[in-house]
């Protein structure tokens, strides 16, 4: 890991502080930076949603309208955690993460830009996210996923996600999270 980051709950209030910013070298040799998400990505964040592949109205996907997707981006980066996955300047993935919403089991969501999946980017995004959530004191985290989605699937069963729900074209998975043993942080 690399330098030492406040994090935030996206609204500017510092809600948990650990050491997340890191460099990985992903399947292809590409070094990515994981850190958290600043204001001054705005532009970038919204430029790959707007590039971003598929786009959809179920399962979290990212709405197909421009308007209604600028939205649902500047919803994300102003009320939840955020994280990104950045290559030469320009975000490849971004993870979000409900913890000022219900701390102690929040909805946790990530993307990866087409040309940056199966890399190994997803799993970096989660296994940060999964700190972010055991130094929380979360108890655990919730996502939806395509059931089709089967590269996905694959990360989530790899960090500790297990499925909660009868099979359905969506399906709900859950990650149970051990305590941490620190001391609980103030999450607003």
């Amino acid at each position: 890991m690399e330098g030492t980051s406040q994090l935030s709950d996206g609204t500017g209030n510092s809600s948990v502080g650990t050491s997340l910013t890191t460099r990985i070298k992903d399947k292809r040799g590409r070094l990515i930076q994981i850190r958290p998400y600043d204001r001054l990505d705005f532009d970038a964040l919204r430029e790959m949603y707007d590039s971003f592949e598929p786009k959809g109205l179920e399962c979290g996907l990212p709405p197909p309208d421009k308007k209604v997707r600028l939205s649902w981006v500047t919803y994300m980066v102003s009320e939840l955690f955020n994280v990104l996955a950045v290559y030469r300047r320009r975000v490849v993935g971004h993870a979000v993460l409900a913890l000022s919403k219900t701390p102690l089991c929040p909805e946790y969501s990530v993307f990866v830009r087409k040309g940056f999946r199966n890399v190994g980017i997803g799993t970096a995004l989660s296994e940060a996210m999964k700190s972010v959530a055991q130094e929380a004191e979360c108890k655990k985290v919730m996502l939806t996923v395509r059931t089709a989605n089967t590269r996905a699937v694959k990360v989530f069963k790899k960090v500790g996600f297990e499925f909660c729900d009868s099979i359905d074209a969506c399906r709900d998975m859950e990650l149970r999270l051990k305590p941490s043993g620190g001391r609980k942080q103030s999450l607003k």
